[in-house]
């Protein structure tokens, strides 16, 4: 217990986010919305390479940001899916997420709730999380309905699998990513190739 106690401190990620990744908007595209990021090509029978980047990503860090999107009005969820921390088989039940909440109406967009927590990179089960996100179009169960996040505070990179197909990293540098570059180039989206080796090549 003490240990999941030492990783539940507060977190302020709507400061976190202005400070480093300011109108980077949770409710939109993040490979889209971010010059220094990655998108990596996934798919429903590689689930296991979600869980790969995000051991190479999250290794070494102390903590990490979990953060649930969810739709408060106008979004249909997903039969039998369930928001984040509450699909089964991901947490410990024996110590549930003490979580932060705030929620979040865009000029634009649908409004939605960000829900989060610190914890130990290896005090939950990413693969499950990872399969439950590609479950969420697909048969499989369990299925997530929230957007999923994971943010390393101190490398100040973010981790989104938003569905099945893919998968995006943003960073505040662009040196924080090239280990990943260069270790999972092989898995970037092809569509996506040039435009993100062209943010790696050095210039002339």
């Amino acid at each position: 217990i003490s240990f999941w106690m030492a990783n539940s401190e507060s977190f302020d990620l709507p400061a976190f986010m202005l400070s480093y990744f300011n109108r980077v908007d949770f409710g939109g595209d993040l490979f889209n919305q971010r010059p220094v990021g990655i998108r990596f090509e996934i798919g429903i029978e590689q689930v296991s390479r979600a869980a790969k980047l995000y051991e190479f990503v999250f290794v070494k860090a102390d903590d990490c940001i979990l953060v649930s999107q969810d739709w408060t009005v106008g979004e249909e969820i997903v039969s039998r899916s369930t928001p984040l921390f509450a699909t089964p088989g991901i947490f410990a039940k024996a110590n549930p997420p003490i979580c932060e909440s705030v929620d979040v109406s865009p000029f634009d967009e649908t409004p939605y709730r960000l829900t989060w927590t610190r914890l130990s990179p290896v005090s939950f089960d990413a693969p499950q999380m990872f399969q439950a996100i590609a479950n969420r179009e697909q048969d499989g169960i369990p299925k997530v309905s929230s957007g999923v996040f994971v943010i390393d505070p101190c490398s100040k990179v973010i981790m989104h699998m938003y569905d099945d197909r893919g998968l995006d990293i943003i960073a505040a540098k662009l040196s924080t990513l090239r280990p990943l570059f260069e270790s999972f180039g092989d898995w970037i989206l092809e569509n996506q190739r040039h435009r993100i080796e062209s943010r790696f090549r050095p210039t002339p």
